[in-house]
């Protein structure tokens, strides 16, 4: 195995970290906070439809981030870390991480979610290289609320193959790779590396996703039995 993708909310932990981050920020925005909860409300249902436009998203992101100053952001993520991630990552599945890293495979997490959320969280994990979304920041560190790009469905396509590149490898890698995910958001990726010759794994995955699974053969993996997810 060359390469082990693997996805972050409901895949290797049993929450959604964006959401948690999200509430976090919004639980001390102060003016506006109904009206922006009820917006980001909105971006999750649009998600588990599958009709989620990225672009207003992250728009809405990084608006939200861009709000606060960098000192406070960083007083908000060692909380937010403490109480509401580091409860959920769970061994079983800093096991699997690890069962691929000591089998040689290049261990990546691929998210949607931006840069100064996640980088902590592959931290917990013991994963060095992250593909993600990149907010922009000044000079000093503080975030202008614009966002650099995006890592969304067909565009974790791209940007997989961006970094296989980047390794020296090509898309022939993929029939080494795997890629674990448990949203039908991530169908792009998933079939990308199976038409490959990889291995496809709905993991803990949404009815969408499994039944897909089911209809294509390929490998559906239950981290959280024991765990309800988000």
């Amino acid at each position: 195995m060359k390469y082990a993708f693997f996805d972050l909310d409901g895949t290797l932990i049993p929450v959604d970290s964006s959401i948690l981050w999200a509430e976090t920020l919004l639980s001390h925005v102060g003016k506006d906070e109904k009206q922006l909860r009820a917006e980001r409300i909105q971006y999750d249902v649009d998600y588990k439809n599958g009709c989620l436009d990225i672009n207003k998203f992250e728009d809405f992101e990084m608006k939200l981030l861009a709000r606060f100053p960098r000192r406070e952001l960083d007083e908000l993520r060692v909380q937010y870390l403490k109480q509401d991630i580091m409860p959920h990552v769970l061994p079983i599945a800093v096991d699997l991480v690890k069962k691929y890293r000591e089998a040689g495979a290049r261990v990546v997490m691929i998210t949607a979610s931006y840069r100064y959320a996640v980088e902590p969280i592959a931290e917990l994990f013991g994963i060095r290289d992250l593909i993600c979304a990149e907010p922009e920041e000044k000079p000093d560190g503080e975030f202008t609320g614009r966002w650099i790009s995006e890592n969304f469905a067909t565009q974790k396509v791209v940007n997989a193959e961006r970094f296989i590149q980047k390794c020296g490898g090509s898309a022939a890698d993929l029939k080494e790779s795997a890629f674990f995910s448990d949203s039908m958001n991530d169908f792009p990726l998933l079939d990308h590396v199976a038409r490959h010759g990889g291995k496809a794994v709905a993991t803990n995955p949404d009815d969408r996703l499994r039944s897909t699974a089911q209809e294509r053969h390929w490998e559906i993996l239950e981290l959280f039995s024991e765990h309800k997810l988000f």
